[in-house]
C-alpha cells in the first residue's frame, strides 16, 4: 500500500522517478521489438474482427432463411387446410 502511494502520489514524485530510472532506457531500448509486437497484435485483432464479422453474417443469413422457410411452410400449410 505505502508503495502504491509512494508511486501514484505528486508530490513523492515516485512513478517519475521509476520511469527516468527503470522504464524510459528499456522502452527506448526495446521501441522497435514493442512496436512490431503492437503491429502484429492490431493485425491479429482485425483478422478476429473479420472473421467474427463474416460468421455472424452467415449466422444471420441462416437465420433469415429459416424464418422464410417457417412462414412459406405457415403459409402453405394453411392454404391448403
Amino acid at each position: 500500500m505505502a508503495f502504491l502511494l509512494w508511486a501514484m502520489l505528486p508530490q513523492t514524485k515516485g512513478a517519475k522517478y521509476l520511469y527516468d530510472s527503470f522504464l524510459k532506457d528499456f522502452l527506448k531500448k526495446n521501441e522497435s521489438k514493442i512496436d512490431a509486437a503492437l503491429s502484429h497484435a492490431q493485425k491479429t485483432a482485425n483478422n478476429i474482427v473479420s472473421e467474427a464479422t463474416a460468421a455472424a453474417d452467415e449466422v444471420k443469413s441462416a437465420g433469415i432463411n429459416a424464418a422464410k422457410d417457417m412462414v412459406n411452410s405457415n403459409t402453405n400449410a394453411s392454404k391448403s387446410d
